[in-house]
């Protein structure tokens, strides 16, 4: 089987969408149907259920795809311990990272790193990609090599690396009524327009058990997973939003309001699958996060 049809087949199955997967995979599209149609031709069964407004993957597709990330996983890590063998680390880090945030200095990690390793690809994958997938399920599924998470509960077959903490709090306008208060409680926003993030993303998990453990209900009137559009419609008085703290460095003519029922600080960890060994690539990342003074 030509891994170069599991590439492609792959790139489809996650973009949900021919065009998008030639985009990424910087080909055209023609050349990406062909490659599919001539895998499922070779396989013997339909991979795509196909409509001129959507693309979804049949059960066959469903079945073969956890075993074509694993396949090329594999030849991944075995062409970088080539590379290593032969003096010089090589390949691609597949990285989640979370929008805006830099843990312990991520841009610094990434300049060192890529000094010591410049044929190491970096493809960074923010959260709440257009399909909903999380970083959690994006690491199960082999799409992500490594990736930052904001930690709110337990993470079954993940692999966490501690590097810091953070905290979720209530963005409102300077002049709505809660901003005369430092803290706030979750039955205090019954009757507020609530802007959040997607149930994927980490804070939406924070706040949503939070609002279940306390058996107050909740309605979220706007969602969307861009941070810059959340604060602005925050700042032209339509909605409060719940975000994670950094962003009282960065976002002027907002206030900050700390929630109850909320924990006090979350975890953010550097995570991988406990499924897969860590790549050659992926063990010397970890090694810049987590070198002390790095």
């Amino acid at each position: 089987m030509d891994l170069r049809k599991l590439e492609h087949f792959v790139a489809v199955a996650e973009e949900r969408n021919f065009t998008r997967a030639a985009a990424r995979l910087h080909i055209v599209q023609s050349g990406i149907s062909s490659s599919v149609k001539a895998l499922e031709r070779e396989l013997g069964v339909p991979l795509f259920e196909r409509t001129t407004q959507h693309v979804g993957l049949t059960p066959a597709g469903r079945a073969l795809l956890p075993q074509a990330r694993r396949i090329l996983a594999e030849v991944r890590t075995a062409r970088q311990e080539i590379a290593r063998v032969r003096g010089g680390l090589a390949g691609t880090l597949n990285l989640g990272i979370l929008y805006g945030y830099s843990p312990t200095g991520l841009a610094t990690h990434l300049v060192r790193f890529r000094a010591a390793h410049p044929q190491v690809a970096l493809h960074l994958r923010g959260t709440g990609a257009h399909d909903g997938t999380d970083h959690a399920q994006r690491l199960h599924d082999g799409d992500l090599d490594l990736a930052f998470l904001l930690v709110t509960g337990v993470t079954p077959g993940l692999v966490r690396h501690p590097i810091g903490t953070e905290t979720v709090l209530l963005a409102c306008h300077p002049d709505h009524p809660l901003a005369a208060h430092d803290t706030v409680a979750l039955t205090d926003l019954a009757t507020e327009t609530t802007i959040d993030f997607p149930p994927t993303w980490g804070v939406r998990s924070a706040v949503d058990a939070a609002y279940a453990a306390a058996g107050v209900g909740r309605q979220v009137s706007f969602e969307m997973n861009d941070i810059s559009t959340i604060l602005d419609l925050v700042r032209h008085g339509l909605g409060v939003a719940f975000v994670p703290g950094f962003l009282t460095r960065h976002a002027a003519g907002l206030t900050f309001l700390r929630v109850r029922e909320l924990p006090g600080e979350f975890e953010v960890a550097l995570a991988a699958s406990a499924a897969r060994p860590l790549s050659p690539v992926s063990h010397a990342f970890l090694d810049t996060i987590l070198k002390p003074g790095g």
